[in-house]
């Protein structure tokens, strides 16, 4: 029986402010776990703006998928260089490859947003959030001439947003038309391609890469998309308020040609630009010092003591991957171990799984306890009712009910 203590919501001892300070900056299950603890406390953990300010507070960590028996969607934590189990693929399917290169008949990555995450199984979408176990499937198939290229939250309406685009064959040339698909509509709405310049629409008509590989970053209301030879080697914003694109020239002097690796990531709040030219132990990182202006500066370079393990064609990723804060994993050719480096380079230690047996995405997931009502709750169990092939693998040991949050 609770002590008249516990009922008044007193921590033995501890001042009542330090509280929310504490419990905003524990993982979401041992969150959830807490509930118990106290009327108090209970209400703290499903209050709404507090729920807010513990996604804050969450680290972002790396997605990357590992072969075991019917594959697996991990989350890396970079401070402990641990991994977790977040999906599991499970054989209700014949599966011979789980995680196949052209994405057919594969568990991938499309996007991660608040929390969310954008995935495809044997050509399905659908949209789940790992840490309060909802989700939903998508009235999108993958198919040959359609991609997935953006998933974001809309800043005016507050709704998570797909964006992709479908090839329609003409003659010996392709044509493609771009739809935005709302989570939780019954189907897409085509977009005009309202463009800065003639030179973006032929671009754009030329597509663009899935963001499976090549996810466009989100600042300053507008959508940017690392430097793609469709693009004439320039990246392409789209404004998603207005949605309409135009494009921004990348640093002058990175000297890009069609063998480098490049990717933008945000870091420390602006635009940076990551180059990494095939085979090279020297790469350079560049930040958009003015975004207003658009001028681009160069800020460090990122140098390795060790050789990198470039996978062969048609795998799509570089052996290397930075993400937010300058952090990387990176798959070493000699030792076959995934490493986490800081930003300049030096080996912060391997992460526990070999280069062989992991797939690194350009992905990550900080994790939110929002609930959102275009999304179907789960039994605790982790079974996926509205998506059987898969199950959760990690979450509350605490079921959570639609009346105990609100979305936001």
């Amino acid at each position: 029986m609770a002590t008249r203590e516990t009922e008044r919501g007193s921590s033995g001892g501890l001042p009542e402010d330090m509280i929310p300070e504490i419990l905003a900056r524990l993982p979401p299950k041992h969150l959830l776990r807490s509930r118990a603890a106290c009327k108090a406390w209970r209400n703290l953990a499903t209050d709404p703006a507090f729920i807010g300010r513990h996604h804050s507070f969450q680290p972002r960590q790396p997605l990357v998928f590992t072969y075991d028996v019917g594959g697996c969607l991990q989350a890396v934590d970079l401070a402990t260089n641990k991994r977790r189990a977040v999906l599991r693929v499970i054989q209700r399917v014949p599966v011979s490859r789980p995680f196949a290169d052209d994405g057919r008949g594969a568990l991938m990555v499309h996007g991660s947003c608040n929390g969310l995450l954008l995935l495809s199984f044997h050509r399905s979408f659908f949209v789940c959030n790992p840490a309060t176990r909802q989700g939903a499937r998508l009235p999108l198939l993958l198919q040959d001439g359609r991609h997935v290229v953006g998933f974001y939250q809309h800043a005016a309406s507050g709704e998570y947003r797909v964006l992709y685009h479908e090839a329609e064959r003409l003659g010996l040339q392709s044509r493609h038309s771009y739809y935005v698909l709302t989570v939780g509509s019954p189907q897409a709405r085509s977009i005009d391609l309202r463009t800065s310049s003639a030179e973006v629409g032929a671009g754009l008509m030329r597509g663009l890469e899935s963001s499976r590989t090549s996810p466009p970053v989100l600042l300053n209301g507008s959508l940017h998309w690392s430097p793609q030879q469709s693009q004439g080697g320039d990246i392409l914003v789209f404004d998603q308020a207005a949605e309409s694109f135009r494009r921004i020239s990348p640093p002058a002097g990175a000297s890009l040609t069609k063998d480098d690796h490049t990717q933008l990531f945000e870091m420390e709040g602006k635009l940076a630009m990551f180059c990494s030219p095939q085979f090279a132990k020297n790469m350079a990182v560049w930040f958009m010092d003015d975004y207003k202006e658009m001028r681009w500066v160069w800020k460090y370079w990122v140098k390795l003591s060790f050789k990198l393990a470039y996978q062969p064609i048609p795998l799509p990723l570089c052996p290397i991957v930075l993400y937010q804060e300058g952090d990387m994993l990176v798959s070493e050719e000699v030792s076959d171990k995934v490493l986490h480096c800081d930003k300049t380079g030096k080996s912060q230690g391997p992460v526990d799984c070999s280069a062989g047996g992991t797939r690194v995405t350009p992905h990550m997931l900080k994790e939110s306890l929002v609930l959102h009502e275009f999304l179907q709750m789960q039994r605790n169990d982790g079974a996926c009712e509205w998506f059987s092939e898969v199950e959760f693998a990690d979450g509350s040991d605490t079921a959570i009910s639609g009346d105990e949050t609100q979305t936001d």
